[in-house]
């Protein structure tokens, strides 16, 4: 059996997908994420419809008996909590993961695990819970991006089809996609993403900035056409099916004076403060809930299982809907009475402390969901209430209440995403106005300024830091530090024990590749290194003789080492501190045992194969069977890259000639990863002159780039 590959780059090369295949893949990202935006819509407005009789989530709570408004968001939440529960135990997924998978092309935001999630949402907005549905839509936006960029798995019943009827199985083979680089399936995720996000608010433009500050943290112009055409052909199909225009509406606010600048400046930064009050009071509540479901279990409180807690959560959001049913829902149809300026100071600030409070209790308790559209409606009712408040000033006189609370939107959001441009962008989607531009521009920028200040990380980071990902670094850091001394550490060096006599000590340095000797006993590892042993050597050239019942222990010296979890970044600032180009991985909770050693040379073999996907310098493979525990960087022949690739329309249905691959184009065939088909995974097949290659095989291959491209193109070129 063949070493197994596990690559992130590798899949790159002469037979990648080419600029418009991957355009078109964008396309069809777009507009498969749209259609599952808008059924998530429908299905949510037929069930309110089944259910109350109307499309409004607020004028159903509303018309209910007071026993039901405490009933339903518990049933709600219990049915959205137990679905969640059930998808959870195939894999948990949430927006971490996306951004994950968008930022540093780690892990796969699969379409099995977006499903539970909006379903989930959907189940706890029938029951009145407050909610968003941007979450659900982004990672089902996300998931249809990576379903897209894996050809094999998306065409699946195509190459069933084909393995049953060899004609059928040629006629493919001209359509055959090859796998897309690592690069184009991150590019697709993040389309997917971008378009779910443009779905959920018909704003194609935030759409795009959503990924680009809130995702990335940069604008990746690899990733800006994918993401603006899936977007595009997102939107378009949004709208044919729900509508075009502003979400909420096409309004006129009026920007007067400059003076008024500051009424709005006094907005934003209202906002921008209950924003940052709102991501603490959802920090405390996912404490308090963990602690419920025994993550860590204290005092009195019982554990429950996660159908539980979101019963709990939504019976909390009744209690509230009892007083002020326009909490409930993701604050779509209290957005409007904001804007329309309809509601008294006292009810905005009401209004903005229960729908914190509300959502809190609906997300924090295992109901899936998402924050975006109440913080929305926290923003509009603080921003609307600071223009009231100051109405007496004469900065406003109270008929612009609505573009105060457009402000307040705004910096809300640009508060806890810490994304100033996405916000503003949105939020003018969302209007339609223009003239609210610029004091959007002013508020946003303030309530960023002011966040950064109060608060370390924004709504998203703190998932990310938490899984040791640096989300305000570039994407080339975010990946170095993503990658540990254990995905890059080589085997475990030469070590003696500590009592070993110093000629053979001497001897074992001087035969080994390393400049270093590592010496074991009961402490902290020590080593023996090439600048100590020239002294004892240059005796021995002399003729002097080592010193008698020296050993090892005595002329060795406290090495530096790093942990298997230090990153690149760690272990590169280490290696840039010591002499000998190498370090020992060593576990802290076992110092005196060599895990493996991190080189200078596999540190640039890493960042080749990582940061500019390459392959070029090594490659890394998992030992065979009986060998060495975990993945190992080889080192390539000068000019080579290992590479995993479809086979070639040439040699589908042929006979394998390994003479042909050999002599024609100088190709070491390594092994055949085949297809079986169903739920069981490939198979690793030896070369062998009988096997027929089938539209699905996948050859492991060692070559230059000139052969490689000479290979694809076949014996014909």
């Amino acid at each position: 059996m063949p070493p197994r590959q596990e690559r992130r780059g590798g899949e790159s090369g002469p037979a990648r997908p080419g600029a418009a295949t991957l355009i078109a893949s964008a396309a069809l990202v777009g507009i498969l994420a749209a259609g599952t935006a808008v059924l998530v819509r429908l299905v949510l407005d037929r069930g309110l419809h089944l259910l109350y009789g109307v499309s409004d989530v607020t004028v159903a709570m509303g018309s209910l008996e007071l026993p039901l408004r405490v009933l339903a968001p518990a049933l709600g939440g219990l049915a959205a909590g137990a679905v969640a529960w059930a998808f959870a135990r195939r894999g948990s997924q949430n927006v971490a993961d996306v951004m994950e998978a968008v930022a540093v092309g780690r892990g796969r935001p699969r379409l099995s695990r977006a499903i539970g999630p909006a379903l989930g949402s959907v189940l706890a907005a029938l029951g009145g819970g407050s909610i968003g549905r941007e979450g659900p839509l982004i990672q089902l936006g996300a998931a249809m991006g990576d379903l897209v960029a894996h050809p094999p798995r998306f065409a699946h019943h195509l190459r069933r089809a084909g393995r049953r009827a060899p004609r059928l199985s040629a006629a493919l083979a001209p359509f055959h996609i090859p796998p897309f680089t690592e690069a184009q399936r991150r590019a697709l995720v993040a389309a997917g993403t971008a378009a779910g996000f443009a779905a959920a608010y018909n704003t194609p433009l935030a759409g795009i900035l959503f990924v680009a500050e809130v995702m990335l943290g940069s604008l990746a112009l690899d990733l800006l056409i994918p993401v603006a055409v899936a977007t595009t052909l997102g939107t378009l199909v949004t709208r044919a099916l729900v509508g075009v225009g502003p979400l909420y509406g096409v309004r006129d606010f009026a920007f007067g004076s400059g003076l008024e600048l500051f009424g709005y400046a006094a907005a934003g930064l209202a906002a921008a403060l209950g924003g940052l009050a709102f991501m603490r009071i959802l920090s405390l509540g996912e404490h308090f809930f963990q602690r419920l479901g025994g993550a860590p279990r204290r005092g009195w409180l019982p554990a429950l299982p996660r159908p539980l807690r979101a019963a709990l959560g939504g019976t909390l959001v009744g209690l509230i809907l009892v007083a002020l049913p326009s909490i409930a829902g993701n604050g779509y149809e209290p957005i409007h009475q904001v804007l329309d300026g309809r509601l008294p100071i006292a009810t905005l600030l009401v209004l903005a402390l229960a729908k914190a409070v509300a959502t809190t209790a609906s997300v924090s308790s295992g109901s899936p969901g998402g924050v975006f559209t109440p913080t929305m409606l926290i923003g509009a009712s603080l921003g609307a209430a600071m223009a009231s408040s100051i109405a007496s000033l004469g900065w406003t006189d109270g008929a612009s209440l609505g573009g105060y609370a457009l402000v307040g939107m705004a910096a809300a959001l640009a508060a806890t995403t810490r994304a100033p441009l996405m916000a503003t962008v949105l939020v003018f989607e969302l209007s339609g106005d223009y003239a609210i531009a610029l004091p959007l521009l002013f508020a946003t920028a303030l309530a960023t300024l002011v966040a950064r200040r109060l608060s370390k990380e924004s709504l998203y980071e703190g998932e990310l830091s938490r899984r040791g990902i640096a989300s305000r670094a570039t994407i080339g850091e975010r990946i170095a530090r993503t990658i540990k001394a254990r995905d890059v550490m080589e085997p475990v060096p030469a070590c003696v024990p500590a009592d070993t006599p110093l000629g053979p000590a001497l001897e074992a340095l001087a035969e080994g590749r390393g400049r270093l000797l590592y010496v074991v006993d009961a402490g902290p590892l020590r080593a023996i290194s090439l600048t100590t042993a020239k002294t004892f050597w240059r005796g021995l050239m002399h003729g002097d003789p080592l010193p008698a019942g020296s050993t090892a222990g005595g002329i060795a010296s406290p090495v530096l080492t790093v942990s298997p979890d230090d990153s690149l970044v760690a272990v590169g600032e280490k290696l840039f501190a010591v002499d000998w180009g190498e370090l020992p991985v060593v576990d802290p909770s076992q110092p005196s045992t060599a895990l493996g050693v991190v080189t200078r040379r596999g540190l640039l073999g890493a960042f080749d194969r990582e940061l500019l996907q390459r392959d070029a310098l090594m490659t890394q493979v998992s030992a065979a069977p009986g060998g060495p525990d975990g993945p190992e960087l080889l080192e390539l022949p000068d000019g080579h890259r290992a590479i995993l690739l479809p086979a070639p329309t040439w040699m589908i249905g042929h006979p394998l000639d390994l003479g042909l691959l050999r002599t024609r184009f100088g190709i070491s065939l390594i092994a055949i990863r085949r297809d079986t088909g169903g739920d069981l995974a490939p198979r690793w097949q030896d070369p062998d002159g009988d096997l027929v290659i089938a539209p699905q095989d996948r050859l492991m291959l060692v070559a230059t780039q000139d052969e490689l491209e000479r290979f694809v193109r076949g014996p014909a070129a």
